[in-house]
């Protein structure tokens, strides 16, 4: 391919060579044939291609122009190397700043897209080479804009795409100088910019003649202890108004209202009248009591701190995403509907009473602090989503879960969060794939979880200090772990895990068992860590998985006597476990046994009690009782290091 490449060959538009070689070229591929082809060798193109896999900053990509002139011509003319540069300053070192600089110093004239995350620094050393990016389209940075900052940037008289940011620095004149400056502009975000009139804001979009798109953002940030807050209150209702009726409502592509004093009658108009109004996000405006929406083009709805609103109702044909968040303390009726709602997050603030989302696209659904929601409203949700794909969970007006295959055909991860509340969970789903709970809080409630799938790729159940009986039955199951990173014991009744295929990996941590019963064919690890149960607990789940691949009863103390008869098994693991006297083995593969403090263990292969050293001698390995060498729960395992 490299020899085509190369214009050794005249090749025709299929790539075949075109009639009979030069015999330089011929002498000259003898000569690469025999040295072999250098880097330098592949076309520019190849490079540049090369190059374009290393991020500018992270990857260091100026130092390769040191390597040779080539290197670095191809450096200085590549735009595409250049063009966007997204600044992350969270994981920089100080060098990083120095390399920022010295692409602004030698390749700024490529540079036509500037973005800088969020509430992160923007050093004045750095900021001040800006200006240089003479080709500079887009720029996006966390900054205060004031008249210093509008002054500096008035070189970049190219700009079409930019987000101010004017707290209280920005005045109607500074944003009128903007206009002046960038007459380019045709997508504009205005962002938390609390001294800005409405009159101000009406001489600034009149000065844009090429203008695209508005988004406005009114208030976000408002801090409430400043005496300057009220104006800034009222003075967004009149942006929002007078943007409303003029000619510009139709370019709104974002609109936030924050600490607006705005009704619902003048929400709808407002709406209404932004017939491109892709993204609404409404909080902490007391004076709605309610939302009423019709919109033909919103995607995008949030809501959150809206103490007084009774009900929501949307209407809108290309809605996708809705999140009613924490802070809605009245709201008691929901209504969406859209055909194209694809995730709907709801906390219900515990005063929710009926939801109704009609769509029948919805695949991501996330229920919170839904005490006095009725279920006859949830289950009539879920059944006209029959397409609902990850199904999260809270607080509900039920004793008892219940999602069956008839209601939930196409489920494929259930979350539980952290206010659940209810005593038991059923859940038959026969495509059912992840089944976890939320690791930030403990579920106290929770005492029964049943599970019926197919294949399941994973069940991890974190923080549930009353579970006392699991159940899980399916065709097989890639991993199942049990109270992990919890410091508290796990009681349980019974732990009932059948797979009629396998169990790739099954893991319980400090679980006291009375009963556990494990039933498949195939079980590659199974790993249970300072788990307390009695021998007989133990022997009849191992007679019910006899073909295991690696057991792990490390610390298991309270264990005295283990009989393990099981073909395949390779990896035994009985780390720590101090009470055992008494190990019987028929394991004809086995490779490796840790009896790593164990200090009163003894062997028996046949009835026939072995010698340790006599074992090794057979190419078993063994970690002798006398020996403290851990090791890791994977397959194979190996030796655990601390860091």
């Amino acid at each position: 391919m490299l020899v085509q490449g190369t214009p050794l060959f005249k090749n025709d538009k299929n790539g075949n060579p075109m009639g009979d070689p030069d015999p330089t070229n011929l002498a000259l591929l003898a000569k690469t044939a025999i040295i072999g082809y250098q880097i330098n060798d592949l076309p520019d193109e190849i490079l540049v291609r090369i190059f374009g896999y290393l991020h500018p900053i992270q990857h260091e990509l100026p130092i390769l122009a040191v390597v040779c002139c080539k290197w670095r011509r191809l450096l200085a003319s590549s735009g595409r190397l250049w063009r966007d540069l997204y600044v992350d300053p969270r994981g920089y070192r100080y060098w990083h700043f120095s390399l920022l600089c010295c692409i602004f110093r030698q390749y700024g004239q490529h540079v036509q897209r500037l973005t800088w995350f969020e509430h992160s620094p923007v050093y004045e050393s750095v900021f001040s080479l800006i200006p240089r990016l003479s080709n500079l389209r887009h720029l996006r940075l966390p900054i205060l804009w004031t008249r210093a900052v509008v002054d500096s940037l008035q070189p970049l008289c190219r700009l079409e795409h930019v987000q101010i940011n004017g707290g209280f620095s920005l005045s109607d004149e500074d944003l009128a100088r903007v206009g002046n400056s960038f007459p380019e502009l045709k997508v504009v975000s205005i962002n938390a910019c609390w001294k800005i009139t409405a009159n101000g804001m009406r001489d600034f979009l009149g000065s844009l003649p090429k203008l695209e798109s508005l988004k406005l953002k009114i208030n976000s940030g408002l801090p409430l202890s400043d005496v300057r807050s009220e104006h800034a209150m009222r003075e967004g209702a009149r942006i929002v108004q007078m943007v409303a009726d003029s000619p510009w409502a139709a370019l709104v592509s974002v609109l936030c209202l924050h600490f607006v004093p705005i009704e619902m009658d003048e929400l709808w108009t407002v709406v209404k009248r932004m017939t491109n109004l892709k993204k609404l996000s409404v909080s902490n405006c007391e004076h709605l009591h309610g939302i009423r929406l019709v919109s033909d083009s919103l995607q995008k709805f949030y809501l959150f701190n809206l103490w007084n609103v009774l009900f929501v109702s949307v209407e809108a044909e290309d809605l996708r995403h809705v999140t009613i968040d924490q802070g809605l303390e009245s709201l008691e009726h929901l209504q969406i509907r859209s055909p194209k709602l694809r995730r709907a997050c709801i906390n219900g603030g515990n005063v929710l009473r009926t939801l109704n989302l009609k769509g029948g696209k919805l695949s991501f659904l996330e229920l919170s602090n839904c005490e006095e929601l009725d279920m006859r409203t949830v289950r009539d949700t879920l059944f006209k989503n029959p397409r609902l794909v990850v199904l999260k969970v809270g607080c509900l007006a039920v004793d008892s879960l219940l999602l069956e295959e008839n209601l939930v055909p196409s489920l494929q991860e259930v979350c539980l969060l952290g206010d659940f509340s209810c005593e038991a969970v059923h859940v038959r789903a026969p495509c059912l794939r992840l089944f976890h709970t939320e690791a930030d809080n403990d579920i106290i409630t929770l005492n029964h979880i049943y599970i019926t799938a197919n294949h399941l790729c994973k069940v991890a159940l974190v923080g549930m200090p009353a579970l006392k009986t699991l159940t899980v039955q399916c065709v097989s199951v890639d991993s199942i772990e049990l109270n992990l990173c919890s410091d508290d014991q796990l009681v349980l009744d019974s732990c009932v895990i059948q797979a009629l295929g396998s169990i790739g990996f099954l893991r319980l941590f400090d679980c006291k068992v009375n009963l556990l019963s494990v039933s498949t064919p195939l079980a590659r690890t199974v790993v249970l860590y300072r788990c307390h149960m009695t021998d007989y607990v133990l022997q009849m789940a191992l007679h019910g998985c006899p073909n295991i691949a690696h057991l792990n009863l490390e610390k298991c103390r309270n264990i005295t006597q283990v009989g393990v008869e099981a073909l395949p098994l390779k990896f035994l693991n009985l780390f720590g476990c101090r009470d055992v006297h008494r190990l019987e083995l028929d394991c004809p593969q086995l490779l490796a046994i840790n009896l790593g403090q164990c200090p009163n263990v003894r062997l028996y292969v046949g009835g026939v009690e072995q010698d340790l050293a006599d074992l090794c001698g057979r190419g078993v390995q063994i970690v002798l009782p006398g020996d403290s060498i851990r090791w890791t729960h994977d397959y194979p395992p190996q030796l655990y290091v601390c860091s």
